[in-house]
């Protein structure tokens, strides 16, 4: 049986750092990995915009191609957006 390759270490479409919450600052798939692992509050990755995010960006590591980055990219951004990450206030503040 042989593997196929993993490609955690490419790079975002465009590197992403929220202005509030809990998550890193973030540029490859490895990045994104271990934000939705140590950085979500517990549960949070059971949340649709998450999930779907999550699936996408293990989609990218697997492919390792140009468009599944970007529209894991985009997945994510959309995820921290539906937080009130990407703004300077949390949306629940």
């Amino acid at each position: 049986m042989q593997l196929s390759p993993v490609f955690w270490d490419t790079p975002l479409s465009y590197e992403i750092t929220p202005k509030s919450g809990p998550v890193r600052r973030m540029v490859t798939l490895a990045d994104v990995r271990t934000a939705m692992v140590y950085d979500l509050p517990p549960g949070t990755t059971k949340q649709r915009h998450w999930l779907d995010a999550g699936l996408l960006v293990v989609a990218a590591s697997e492919s390792g191609k140009q468009s599944d980055v970007r529209v894991a990219t985009d997945a994510l951004c959309d995820a921290l957006d539906v937080e009130g990450w990407l703004s300077a206030d949390p949306a629940d503040a």
